[in-house]
């Protein structure tokens, strides 16, 4: 099924390391729903993970259970995830891109996922909204041909 007509898919997970799992299952499935390319889905998959990871290890104190929410919308063409969260304001879209390391050895730890979220991409924004970060992550693709 392509299309907007029955509503986004949700996922609301807490941000406790082990709920990380559930995000696959989730978003594969949901994926399928809306006959979303392997290619996308593999580069959605990334972003999303990144994306989550980041904010449980980030926004949220160590051992926490604050909640996230994910939506996949999808549309011929265009499928967009938006990630929120409760946890102080964030705007990785204004974040510097940390410059590449000359080599392994001079690599600091950090920085590449949003590197790697800002190339899978086509368009990322943010916003503050009644204390809620929302984070929109867009993503154009082909429609497969049956």
């Amino acid at each position: 099924m392509t299309g907007l007509a029955s509503g986004p898919d949700i996922l609301r997970i807490t941000s406790a390391l082990s709920e990380l799992s559930r995000l696959y299952p989730w978003f594969a499935e949901a994926a399928a729903r809306h006959s979303l390319p392997s290619a996308l889905v593999q580069k959605m998959h990334v972003v999303l993970e990144e994306s989550v990871m980041n904010v449980a290890m980030h926004a949220y104190a160590p051992g926490s259970q604050e909640e996230i929410t994910i939506r996949l919308h999808a549309q011929t063409g265009m499928a967009e995830l938006v990630v929120e969260d409760h946890g102080p304001a964030f705007d990785p879209v204004a974040a510097p891109e940390k410059p590449r390391a000359e080599s392994l050895l001079d690599a600091e730890i950090g920085g590449l996922g949003l590197r790697l979220v800002r190339r899978f991409c086509k368009d990322i924004s943010y916003a503050r909204v009644d204390g809620t970060n929302q984070l929109t992550l867009r993503f154009a693709y082909e429609p497969e041909t049956a």
